[in-house]
């Protein structure tokens, strides 16, 4: 049968928009359910982040002829007295500068009162004054019995929340240190159910995709360490009082993209200008400036934006849309969730609507990534064999 002229023109554009109404409704759809299951999320989402973080320590042991399970507890106890030689280090250095802080509370009331002042009558006009005692007068007044009531009736609400937080940081963990004994077994039971036809290209598409996740957590992760670093150490050259707690936070704020700098800078400003002077608060958030230009031009597209691949403008988007459906929460898991969006869907739009070769879709959606051949791909299906064979149990992992 002769085709009519355009037909081509018009399958491809048939294609396309029955390919974006898909993906919106699937977006919705994921919408929806990550709402409704809403409790569930937080400690997976830090099983997924431990187990991205440690499955190459696990798999370095499992080289060396070590069961997964002695592995698993191995990169356990790594991971937990990496964690306490820098509380040692950190925490002593904290509770010094949080005790020179309840110290230097009345210093900080009146020199506020005194900044408030002179600042008011300088555009003429009365602010009351207020002192230490004040404020312990006035606390004294809000809470009242009456509000002590109040509070206790919503013990119940706390209480609640406070076992939610306590889940997220005992299940999530154990959820990824089963994960992590059995994650072999567990990419070949996923290969098993994937459609014969299609299992090689969803082999293919799940290795990018846990190339990207991996990629977020692990290099955020030392973003977030080195942009901590650098900014403890500049504001204590600097002399800025509770220079660690300032830089940590900025650090720890960091995970959450271009936050970090802009609160330490803003906290650096405010406590130097509360126990230094003008310069010292300029100079400070001058040093936090360089921070975030270092971290975006060097940093960041060195060790995170090379295998994320987001411009900074769908980065803010993913943010957006992230704190207004999950909160919080949200905002951590939008960056990886973007990416991982970007390449799904750039795979089968450059494959399915423009027809182009797997690897051509894996060079223009992620650049940085060297797609395996498709017969490499098959040829490794093949050779893993069934369930429990040797070979697949020691079948390196995609990352």
């Amino acid at each position: 049968m002769t085709k009519l002229p355009g037909y081509d023109q018009l399958k491809r554009a048939g294609i396309a928009s029955w390919s974006v109404l898909g993906a919106m409704l699937l977006v919705a759809a994921l919408i929806w359910v990550i709402q409704a299951v809403s409790v569930v999320w937080p400690p997976l989402v830090l099983a997924v982040a431990l187990i991205y973080l440690l499955s190459p320590l696990v798999d370095l042991f499992q080289r060396f002829k070590l069961p997964r399970i002695i592995g698993s507890c191995l990169s356990y106890l790594l991971f937990a007295g990496l964690l306490v030689a820098f509380g040692f280090v950190v925490i002593p250095v904290i509770q010094d500068q949080f005790a020179e802080f309840g110290t230097r509370f009345p210093q900080i009331v009146d020199d506020v009162e005194r900044f408030i002042t002179d600042l008011g009558t300088r555009f003429g006009f009365t602010v009351g004054t207020f002192d230490f005692q004040s404020i312990l007068n006035w606390s004294s007044t809000f809470f009242s019995p009456e509000r002590i009531q109040s509070l206790l009736n919503q013990v119940g609400t706390f209480a609640k929340t406070g076992m939610q937080v306590l889940a997220v940081f005992v299940l999530g963990p154990v959820l990824a240190f089963y994960i992590l004994m059995d994650l072999p077994s567990i990419r070949r039971r996923a290969r098993d159910l994937m459609p014969e036809k299609m299992r090689s290209e969803l082999v293919h598409v799940a290795s990018q995709v846990g190339r990207v996740v991996s990629g977020f957590v692990r290099g955020q992760l030392l973003v977030a360490l080195i942009v901590g670093l650098l900014s403890s150490l500049g504001l204590w050259l600097l002399g800025v009082p509770f220079w660690l707690v300032i830089g940590m936070t900025a650090g720890l704020l960091n995970i959450i993209p271009f936050v970090g700098p802009l609160a330490g800078g803003a906290l650096a400003g405010i406590v130097s200008l509360l126990f230094n002077d003008v310069a010292t608060a300029i100079w400070s958030v001058l040093m936090f400036v360089a921070v975030q230009q270092f971290d975006n031009h060097v940093i960041s597209p060195n060790i995170l934006r090379k295998r994320v691949q987001l411009h900074p403008v769908f980065i803010l988007l993913a943010l957006l849309l992230g704190a207004s459906v999950g909160g919080f929460f949200g905002i951590l898991i939008a960056v990886p969730v973007a990416a991982v969006i970007k390449v799904v869907a750039g795979h089968f739009w450059r494959t399915r609507v423009l027809g182009e070769s797997w690897e051509e879709a894996a060079e223009a959606v992620a650049p940085e990534y060297v797609p395996p051949s498709r017969e490499s791909i098959v040829g490794r299906l093949r050779r893993a064999g069934p369930p429990g064979t040797h070979e697949a149990e020691v079948e390196e992992s995609d990352e």
